[in-house]
Protein backbone atom coordinates (compact mmCIF):
# COMPACT_ATOMS: atom_id res chain seq x y z
CA UNK A 1 0.00 0.00 0.00
CA UNK A 2 2.05 3.16 -1.31
CA UNK A 3 0.85 6.54 -2.19
CA UNK A 4 3.25 9.28 -3.14
CA UNK A 5 1.25 11.96 -1.57
CA UNK A 6 3.28 15.02 0.24
CA UNK A 7 1.19 17.65 1.53
CA UNK A 8 2.37 20.41 -0.77
CA UNK A 9 3.14 20.13 -3.90
CA UNK A 10 6.77 19.44 -4.91
CA UNK A 11 9.05 19.57 -7.92
CA UNK A 12 10.38 16.15 -7.54
CA UNK A 13 6.47 14.22 -7.90
CA UNK A 14 2.91 15.28 -7.31
CA UNK A 15 0.65 14.45 -4.45
CA UNK A 16 -2.03 11.95 -5.26
CA UNK A 17 -4.88 12.77 -6.95
CA UNK A 18 -3.48 16.11 -8.30
CA UNK A 19 -2.11 16.45 -11.85
CA UNK A 20 -2.00 19.87 -13.03
CA UNK A 21 -1.38 21.91 -9.92
CA UNK A 22 -1.07 25.67 -10.99
CA UNK A 23 -1.20 28.53 -8.63
CA UNK A 24 -4.17 30.87 -8.34
CA UNK A 25 -3.51 34.40 -9.79
CA UNK A 26 -5.92 37.15 -10.71
CA UNK A 27 -3.55 38.11 -14.10
CA UNK A 28 -4.63 34.53 -15.02
CA UNK A 29 -7.59 33.06 -13.49
CA UNK A 30 -9.63 36.43 -13.38
CA UNK A 31 -12.52 34.30 -14.53
CA UNK A 32 -11.89 30.71 -13.38
CA UNK A 33 -14.33 29.61 -11.20
CA UNK A 34 -15.25 26.76 -8.93
CA UNK A 35 -18.13 24.64 -10.08
CA UNK A 36 -21.00 23.95 -8.04
CA UNK A 37 -21.68 20.75 -8.50
CA UNK A 38 -19.04 17.68 -7.80
CA UNK A 39 -18.48 14.08 -6.55
CA UNK A 40 -15.52 12.03 -5.49
CA UNK A 41 -15.28 10.31 -8.41
CA UNK A 42 -11.29 11.02 -8.16
CA UNK A 43 -11.11 8.64 -5.42
CA UNK A 44 -12.42 5.85 -7.13
CA UNK A 45 -9.37 3.38 -7.69
CA UNK A 46 -7.35 5.26 -4.25
CA UNK A 47 -7.06 2.30 -1.32
CA UNK A 48 -5.69 4.51 0.93
CA UNK A 49 -5.56 8.56 1.29
CA UNK A 50 -3.70 10.91 3.81
CA UNK A 51 -4.74 11.37 7.34
CA UNK A 52 -3.46 13.70 9.38
CA UNK A 53 -3.40 13.18 13.45
CA UNK A 54 -6.19 16.09 14.03
CA UNK A 55 -8.67 13.32 12.51
CA UNK A 56 -7.57 10.44 14.12
CA UNK A 57 -10.79 10.63 16.33
CA UNK A 58 -13.61 10.62 13.89
CA UNK A 59 -11.69 8.37 11.65
CA UNK A 60 -11.57 5.13 14.26
CA UNK A 61 -15.36 4.87 13.81
CA UNK A 62 -14.83 3.79 10.20
CA UNK A 63 -11.20 3.26 8.63
CA UNK A 64 -7.82 1.09 9.66
CA UNK A 65 -5.23 3.68 10.23
CA UNK A 66 -1.69 3.21 9.06
CA UNK A 67 1.51 4.56 8.37
CA UNK A 68 2.90 4.76 5.05
CA UNK A 69 6.22 2.37 4.53
CA UNK A 70 8.73 5.21 2.75
CA UNK A 71 11.34 7.68 4.68
CA UNK A 72 8.20 9.97 5.52
CA UNK A 73 5.64 7.28 7.14
CA UNK A 74 2.73 9.73 7.13
CA UNK A 75 -0.46 8.32 8.49
CA UNK A 76 -3.01 6.89 6.18
CA UNK A 77 -6.46 5.91 6.13
CA UNK A 78 -7.24 2.62 4.44
CA UNK A 79 -10.53 2.53 2.15
CA UNK A 80 -10.00 -0.47 0.35
CA UNK A 81 -8.66 -4.16 0.77
CA UNK A 82 -7.78 -4.75 -3.54
CA UNK A 83 -5.57 -2.31 -5.53
CA UNK A 84 -7.83 -0.11 -7.34
CA UNK A 85 -11.34 -0.01 -5.84
CA UNK A 86 -12.17 2.59 -2.51
CA UNK A 87 -14.97 0.94 -0.73
CA UNK A 88 -16.49 3.60 0.50
CA UNK A 89 -17.23 5.57 -2.34
CA UNK A 90 -20.83 4.61 -4.20
CA UNK A 91 -21.78 4.29 -7.72
CA UNK A 92 -23.09 7.89 -7.98
CA UNK A 93 -19.35 9.00 -6.63
CA UNK A 94 -20.62 10.46 -3.32
CA UNK A 95 -19.35 9.10 -0.12
CA UNK A 96 -20.61 6.37 1.96
CA UNK A 97 -23.07 7.68 4.03
CA UNK A 98 -22.86 8.62 7.32
CA UNK A 99 -19.14 7.99 7.39
CA UNK A 100 -16.30 10.68 8.28
CA UNK A 101 -14.54 11.96 4.83
CA UNK A 102 -10.71 12.53 5.36
CA UNK A 103 -9.62 16.26 5.27
CA UNK A 104 -7.22 15.20 2.09
CA UNK A 105 -10.64 13.83 0.26
CA UNK A 106 -12.47 17.25 0.87
CA UNK A 107 -9.64 19.92 0.25
CA UNK A 108 -9.14 18.25 -3.91
CA UNK A 109 -9.10 20.32 -5.81
CA UNK A 110 -7.26 23.23 -3.97
CA UNK A 111 -3.92 22.48 -2.36
CA UNK A 112 -1.11 24.84 -0.98
CA UNK A 113 2.01 25.06 -2.72
CA UNK A 114 5.35 26.95 -0.84
CA UNK A 115 7.96 28.65 -2.47
CA UNK A 116 11.32 27.62 -3.08
CA UNK A 117 12.75 28.76 -0.06
CA UNK A 118 8.88 27.91 2.12
CA UNK A 119 8.92 30.97 3.23
CA UNK A 120 5.22 31.98 1.35
CA UNK A 121 2.14 29.98 0.80
CA UNK A 122 -0.06 30.27 -2.09
CA UNK A 123 -3.30 28.78 -3.07
CA UNK A 124 -3.59 26.69 -5.87
CA UNK A 125 -5.94 24.64 -7.72
CA UNK A 126 -6.19 21.02 -9.94
CA UNK A 127 -6.44 22.66 -13.36
CA UNK A 128 -7.23 18.96 -14.74
CA UNK A 129 -9.80 18.90 -11.98
CA UNK A 130 -13.61 18.11 -13.01
CA UNK A 131 -14.59 21.28 -10.83
CA UNK A 132 -12.26 23.87 -12.34
CA UNK A 133 -13.79 26.11 -14.93
CA UNK A 134 -11.48 27.86 -16.97
CA UNK A 135 -13.22 30.32 -17.80
CA UNK A 136 -16.77 31.11 -16.32
CA UNK A 137 -19.76 31.60 -18.48
CA UNK A 138 -23.10 32.29 -18.63
CA UNK A 139 -23.69 28.81 -19.19
CA UNK A 140 -21.91 27.35 -16.22
CA UNK A 141 -22.95 26.86 -12.69
CA UNK A 142 -19.64 28.07 -10.91
CA UNK A 143 -18.43 30.08 -8.11
CA UNK A 144 -15.71 32.79 -9.37
CA UNK A 145 -12.16 32.29 -7.46
CA UNK A 146 -11.39 36.27 -7.89
CA UNK A 147 -13.38 39.22 -7.13
CA UNK A 148 -13.39 42.20 -10.01
CA UNK A 149 -10.95 44.15 -8.16
CA UNK A 150 -8.57 40.90 -7.79
CA UNK A 151 -9.39 40.17 -4.33
CA UNK A 152 -9.97 36.61 -3.33
CA UNK A 153 -13.77 35.42 -3.23
CA UNK A 154 -15.74 33.79 -0.46
CA UNK A 155 -15.06 30.23 -1.98
CA UNK A 156 -11.24 31.45 -2.14
CA UNK A 157 -10.75 32.12 1.25
CA UNK A 158 -12.82 29.16 2.23
CA UNK A 159 -10.18 27.28 0.61
CA UNK A 160 -7.33 29.11 1.67
CA UNK A 161 -8.32 28.88 4.93
CA UNK A 162 -8.93 25.41 4.91
CA UNK A 163 -5.50 24.62 3.50
CA UNK A 164 -3.89 26.42 5.95
CA UNK A 165 -5.64 24.54 8.97
CA UNK A 166 -4.60 20.96 7.03
CA UNK A 167 -1.11 22.08 6.89
CA UNK A 168 -0.96 23.41 10.16
CA UNK A 169 -2.41 19.89 11.41
CA UNK A 170 0.01 18.45 9.02
CA UNK A 171 3.32 19.70 10.48
CA UNK A 172 2.21 18.26 14.08
CA UNK A 173 1.39 15.00 12.03
CA UNK A 174 5.03 14.93 10.89
CA UNK A 175 6.27 15.55 13.96
CA UNK A 176 4.24 12.46 15.72
CA UNK A 177 5.52 10.50 13.10
CA UNK A 178 9.18 11.75 13.22
CA UNK A 179 9.04 10.70 16.97
CA UNK A 180 7.75 7.17 16.47
CA UNK A 181 10.29 6.63 14.11
CA UNK A 182 12.65 7.80 16.93
CA UNK A 183 11.44 5.30 19.35
CA UNK A 184 11.38 2.97 17.21
CA UNK A 185 7.92 2.24 17.28
CA UNK A 186 6.88 1.68 13.62
CA UNK A 187 6.70 -1.88 12.28
CA UNK A 188 6.63 -3.38 8.51
CA UNK A 189 3.82 -5.31 8.49
CA UNK A 190 0.38 -6.75 6.15
CA UNK A 191 -2.35 -8.24 6.02
CA UNK A 192 -3.93 -11.90 4.73
CA UNK A 193 -7.01 -11.39 3.71
CA UNK A 194 -8.99 -14.77 2.69
CA UNK A 195 -12.23 -13.52 0.86
CA UNK A 196 -15.70 -16.03 0.81
CA UNK A 197 -14.93 -17.29 -2.80
CA UNK A 198 -11.62 -18.30 -1.70
CA UNK A 199 -9.22 -16.01 -3.05
CA UNK A 200 -6.77 -14.74 -1.30
CA UNK A 201 -4.95 -11.44 -1.40
CA UNK A 202 -2.01 -9.94 0.72
CA UNK A 203 -2.14 -6.25 1.42
CA UNK A 204 1.36 -4.86 2.33
CA UNK A 205 3.66 -1.73 1.92
CA UNK A 206 2.45 -0.72 5.37
CA UNK A 207 3.48 -0.09 8.63
CA UNK A 208 1.92 -0.12 11.96
CA UNK A 209 2.75 0.64 15.93
CA UNK A 210 4.13 -2.52 17.63
CA UNK A 211 2.05 -2.73 20.13
CA UNK A 212 4.82 -5.09 21.84
CA UNK A 213 7.47 -2.42 21.66
CA UNK A 214 5.10 0.36 22.79
CA UNK A 215 4.48 -1.80 26.05
CA UNK A 216 7.91 -2.21 26.52
CA UNK A 217 8.73 1.58 26.69
CA UNK A 218 10.62 3.07 29.45
CA UNK A 219 8.38 4.80 32.24
CA UNK A 220 10.65 7.98 31.39
CA UNK A 221 10.22 7.57 27.75
CA UNK A 222 6.12 6.87 28.15
CA UNK A 223 6.30 10.12 30.49
CA UNK A 224 7.16 11.69 27.41
CA UNK A 225 5.02 11.25 25.34
CA UNK A 226 2.32 11.51 27.51
CA UNK A 227 3.72 14.91 28.77
CA UNK A 228 3.21 15.80 24.19
CA UNK A 229 0.38 14.24 24.06
CA UNK A 230 0.83 11.53 21.71
CA UNK A 231 -0.03 8.76 23.70
CA UNK A 232 -4.09 9.15 22.80
CA UNK A 233 -2.72 8.67 19.08
CA UNK A 234 -1.03 5.68 19.62
CA UNK A 235 -4.30 4.30 21.20
CA UNK A 236 -6.51 5.77 18.64
CA UNK A 237 -4.02 3.92 16.27
CA UNK A 238 -4.13 0.72 17.93
CA UNK A 239 -7.96 0.75 18.35
CA UNK A 240 -8.26 1.39 14.33
CA UNK A 241 -7.06 -1.90 13.77
CA UNK A 242 -10.27 -3.85 14.07
CA UNK A 243 -11.77 -1.60 11.35
CA UNK A 244 -10.46 -4.42 9.26
CA UNK A 245 -13.49 -6.05 9.58
CA UNK A 246 -14.95 -3.52 8.19
CA UNK A 247 -13.52 -3.38 5.24
CA UNK A 248 -14.26 -7.00 4.75
CA UNK A 249 -17.80 -6.80 5.18
CA UNK A 250 -18.08 -3.69 2.44
CA UNK A 251 -15.88 -5.72 0.34
CA UNK A 252 -18.83 -8.55 0.81
CA UNK A 253 -21.25 -6.02 0.12
CA UNK A 254 -19.46 -4.68 -2.61
CA UNK A 255 -20.90 -5.29 -6.93
CA UNK A 256 -18.08 -6.69 -9.07
CA UNK A 257 -16.75 -4.04 -10.96
CA UNK A 258 -18.56 -3.15 -13.71
CA UNK A 259 -21.62 -4.71 -12.31
CA UNK A 260 -24.26 -2.15 -12.92
CA UNK A 261 -27.38 -3.75 -10.46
Amino acid sequence: MTTTAPETAAATGLPLFYRTPVVLRFEEHRRAALGRTGTFEFTREATAVPLMIGEFMPAIRHYPIVFADAERPIPLAVLGLKQGRNLFLEDDGSWRRDTYVPAYVRRYPFIITETADANTRLLSIDAASDRFIASLSEEAAGELLFESGGGPTQATRAAMEFCQAMHEDHLRTVTFTEVLRGAELLTANRAEISFPDGERYTLDGFRTIDEKAYRALAADKLAELHKAGWLDLVSLHLASQRNWQILLDLNAQAKPPGATN
